[in-house]
């Protein structure tokens, strides 16, 4: 990656001093970039900065005010533009709680959400806050409060940000209660956040098997070169290794029940070994089986075909 230009001072964004571990905006297009630290924790998915003509899009900003605000002082040192837009894909706080660093902005963003995640994080926000801080420590989530977005964004309608106009693709019941993507046709790019995890295990314990496998369907039909997930890849680097391995678990666990393996000899009949190289293989794999088991019988008890 090229040297950056040093910041640029603006009245169009508050003054906060760039600390030294500032993320790395790494370009994908003409304006377009992820944002990540180096070195992070690899539960920290990169954001996404797009700068349009009269203001910055940033999708996902992070875990806490203190990451919040080295982002802005990336952004700076590419654009003196305002931050017009902040979207939330998908209710965890990982990903969303880095809100509090751009509510400090003058002018004040516009944080959008899908109606699902603005709900799920009213109603969950302030325990999710309690277990970060748990997680990561009080000083890492000091000055961090929950700046709610609104429920504006819907499945089908598009988003125009600064001359970008991006397709808005709202997915329920997949990685999470409501996973928001969002893919740019003049672009060919995609960014699909929690959804396209590569060649890392899925995380199932707040989503379902068969709606993670609708939304990655849905999502590789359109034309993108360019997706932002997990990390940063082709369809096929990042889609479809996600798509393989809750194809393998499903498929596993239907020939599991239909052979009469219960639920306590679950793993057994679904080992994974194809994945066992992937990051996070353990303990993820073990609670996905448990998680997409129950998902799957429930639905075989009750009679429901195969899809």
């Amino acid at each position: 990656m090229s040297r950056v230009p040093s910041p640029v001072s603006s009245p169009a964004l508050s003054p906060v001093l760039s600390p030294p571990l500032s993320p790395l905006l790494s370009p994908l297009a003409p304006g377009v970039y992820t944002g990540a630290v180096d070195g992070a924790d690899p539960s920290f998915s990169p954001s996404l900065v797009a700068i349009g003509r009269d203001g910055v899009l940033v999708v996902d900003p992070g875990p806490n005010l203190r990451h919040g605000r080295r982002l802005i002082a990336a952004i700076r040192r590419r654009t003196a533009l305002p931050v017009r837009w902040v979207v939330n894909s998908h209710p965890h706080p990982r990903q969303v709680l880095a809100n509090a660093a751009f509510a400090e902005l003058r002018p004040r963003p516009a944080f959008l959400a899908s109606p699902a995640t603005a709900e799920r994080m009213r109603s969950r926000c302030d325990a999710c806050l309690r277990q970060l801080v748990a997680e990561l420590g009080s000083a890492a989530m000091a000055g961090t409060t929950i700046v709610l977005p609104r429920p504006a964004l819907r499945e089908g309608a598009p988003l125009d940000a600064g001359g970008v106009r991006w397709q808005v693709r709202v997915l329920a019941n997949a990685h999470s209660a409501s996973d928001t993507a969002l893919y740019a046709p003049a672009l060919r790019l995609l960014f699909a956040g929690g959804l396209a995890m590569g060649e890392r295990v899925p995380d199932l314990r707040d989503g379902s098997l068969t709606g993670w496998q609708a939304a990655l369907r849905a999502l590789s039909v359109l034309p993108a070169d360019t997706v932002v997930g997990d990390g940063v890849g082709t369809p096929r680097q990042c889609i479809v290794p996600t798509l393989a391995y809750l194809d393998s678990l499903e498929r596993g666990i239907r020939q599991g029940l239909a052979a009469g393996v219960d639920a306590a000899n679950a793993l057994r009949a679904v080992p994974g070994e194809a994945f066992r190289h992937w990051q996070g293989f353990v303990p993820r794999h073990a609670l996905n089986v448990q998680r997409a088991w129950l998902e799957l019988e429930d639905e075989w008890m009750r009679g429901a075909p195969a899809r």
